[in-house]
């Protein structure tokens, strides 16, 4: 997902799961092991996730619903309202469950990121951590210097893997 400065319109209407219920959006659709880390890569499997901008957008309609209550309430002192307070309390808790989610999230990709790329170009793995605490471009272009880096032409590289891997 392209980050944005523009926070969308609130989603409504999406099916409850136990286990998602915090999640307004639909996850990231993630390719399979067998089609390869450089198919993964451009797939966007290793990137940042959107968690983090949707916990801040939720912060953000958390303010739009609480002003909302105080445009409509009727008593005197709305900050002693239960019903106030439960709306930022119910923004909060799914606020912190998608920091955690995408917190853990990006700690799987890195680490599955680090474990691929070791398998692929038989590296060890201080090699590639080394390699990544200093890179300040896109994941593929990571993988590209790593195969450079192998004495490798990257081209014949891709042709051998792509007749490897069956893809055309």
């Amino acid at each position: 997902m392209v980050s944005t400065n523009k926070i969308p319109k609130k989603p409504t209407g999406r099916n409850r799961s136990r286990f998602t219920w915090w999640r307004r959006f639909q996850p990231h659709r993630y390719l399979p092991a067998r089609r390869g880390l450089l198919a993964r890569i451009k797939n966007g499997d290793f990137e940042y996730p959107a968690l983090f901008e949707h916990a801040r957008w939720e912060l953000k309609w958390m303010e739009d619903d609480q002003k909302e209550f105080i445009s409509k309430y009727q008593g005197r002192d709305y900050m002693g309202d239960s019903l106030y307070h439960d709306i930022g309390r119910k923004y909060i808790k799914r606020y912190n469950r998608l920091r955690e989610d995408g917190h853990e999230m990006e700690l799987r990709h890195l680490n599955t990121l680090v474990e691929d790329l070791c398998k692929e170009f038989d590296v060890h793995k201080d090699y590639v951590m080394k390699i990544m605490d200093t890179w300040d471009d896109t994941t593929e272009s990571l993988y590209y210097h790593i195969v450079e880096d192998q004495g490798m032409n990257v081209d014949t590289y891709l042709k051998i893997n792509n007749k490897k891997l069956k893809i055309k």
